[in-house]
Parts: C-alpha cells; sequence; structure tokens
C-alpha cells in the first residue's frame, strides 16, 4: 500500500494550494474520467488510528506530479493526527467497469382477524415499500452526479480557478463513517469517484466523493442479499463546510 512520510505529506497538501489557482496545472493532474481506489487494508488503518466518532477526513494533494487522496486519520477533537506515515491512493483509470447495486425489499403483510369463536372475520394485505435507513445514494442519482462530473467538471475547476483563485475548490473532504466501513467485509476495494451535485444551502453545484464498493464476482449474489447498496455519498467538501462542525 502506498503510504506518505510526515514531510510528504506537508508538502503534497502545499502542492495542491498552489495549483488550484493554476487551471493549466489542474489540467495536467485531473481526468474527469480517473477515480481513485482504496484497499481493505487502507480502511482498516484508517480505522485504527482514527479517533473521531463519527466522520472520516480525506484530504487532496499532489505528489510526484500526481494528484492523490491521502487518508487523513483525526484526533477526538476534529484535528488531524500527527503520525510518521499516512496512506494515499492516486487519481488513475479504473481497471473494470464498476457495477452499482442497489436492492430493495417489499415487506408484504397478511392480516387474518380470527372471531372469538375462531371464525375468519376478515383479511386484509398491506405492502410496505422500502425506505432506506442507511446513507444509501441510488444508483441513478450516483450515475447523474457522477457524469456531472465528468461533463461539466473541469469547466467547474477552470471557473473556480480563474474567478475565486481557486480558494472555494477543495482541499479535504469529511467522510461519514458509514461511507467507508459498509460491506468492509466483503469489499475487495473501494472506488472513490468525483461528482457534482447542486447544493441547497450554497445554491451552487459543489463537488463530493462517491463511495462505490466492488466485490469478487463470484460473491455479488451473496452480497446482494446483505446490504441495500454498494454506493454510498454523504462526503462533504472543505470548503465550504467548516471542519469545526463535523466532530
Amino acid at each position: 500500500m502506498a503510504k506518505l512520510s510526515s514531510d510528504d505529506y506537508n508538502a503534497a497538501i502545499l502542492n495542491w494550494s498552489l495549483a488550484k489557482s493554476n487551471y493549466s496545472q489542474i489540467q495536467t493532474l485531473i481526468a474527469p474520467q480517473n477515480v481513485f481506489t482504496l484497499y481493505p487494508a487502507q480502511i482498516q488503518w484508517l480505522v485504527d488510528n482514527n479517533d473521531s466518532e463519527s466522520y472520516f477526513r480525506v484530504d487532496i494533494g499532489v505528489y510526484s506530479n500526481q494528484l492523490i487522496l491521502i487518508l487523513v486519520p483525526r484526533t477526538s477533537t476534529g484535528d488531524v493526527k500527527i503520525l510518521r506515515e499516512y496512506e494515499y491512493a492516486v487519481l488513475g483509470t479504473l481497471d473494470n467497469d464498476l457495477l452499482l447495486s442497489q436492492t430493495k425489499t417489499y415487506t408484504l403483510t397478511n392480516n387474518y382477524i380470527l372471531s372469538r369463536d375462531l371464525k375468519k372475520n376478515k383479511n386484509d394485505t398491506d405492502i410496505n415499500f422500502p425506505i432506506l435507513d442507511q446513507p444509501a445514494t441510488g444508483q441513478q442519482v450516483a450515475v447523474e452526479e457522477i457524469e456531472s462530473w465528468r461533463e461539466n467538471g473541469m469547466d467547474w475547476l477552470s471557473l473556480e480557478s480563474s474567478e475565486f483563485n481557486g480558494q472555494r475548490i477543495f482541499n479535504s473532504f469529511f467522510v461519514p463513517k458509514e461511507d467507508l466501513l459498509q460491506n468492509q467485509e466483503d469489499a475487495t476495494s473501494i472506488v472513490c469517484a468525483f461528482g457534482l451535485k447542486p447544493s441547497a444551502v450554497y445554491q451552487r453545484l459543489l463537488p463530493t466523493l462517491i463511495f462505490i464498493s466492488c466485490f469478487d464476482t463470484a460473491s455479488l449474489v451473496d452480497i446482494a442479499t446483505k446490504v441495500p447498496s454498494n454506493t454510498y455519498d454523504w462526503s462533504k467538501p472543505q470548503p465550504p463546510y467548516n471542519a469545526s462542525t463535523l466532530s
């Protein structure tokens, strides 16, 4: 697994900070169809070192002239945990097609009423439609956000770089633990794709990271019976989100 020294981590953060105001340099670092790929050992490393109860943090950096996603454990107060090394992934091409899967369970309930003398009085049938109680993004929404980044991401970066000097371009993403820990035991890797989603609060498009768990083909049927979705998207970019509000 790829690791950065503490000094290289700091340099990578500085390199991205400098690159954000130069769209020509951004073009050499980002291709809208590229993704980050994380592996179970890296996720476990983050789990073992992270003290925050609800959110992980990932930082964007530039290392060896490549855009990288750095896993950054946080202290219980939300600060960056100072370590000798940090895990990271390089923005690159996908090795295989991605499967976005979502299982919806419909519950059919039959109710019978027996009279006091045990005669059937009446019956009714209810169908309970699925309500996802996890931060699962439906395939259609995830695909739309990924396609929005693919089609408009470079224009978004160009606008932000030229008109706002890159100050509003993401430095970090705060990721709910559920996004990275869902399906962790069964996943062979987790693909992190950029997306663009509208924000009602900020009244503009904001980037996001969409996490897609990947499985061995032979186990897909079994996995589908255990998890509602392999696609998650509740990450919050900084800026504009304030790290102090995310414990």
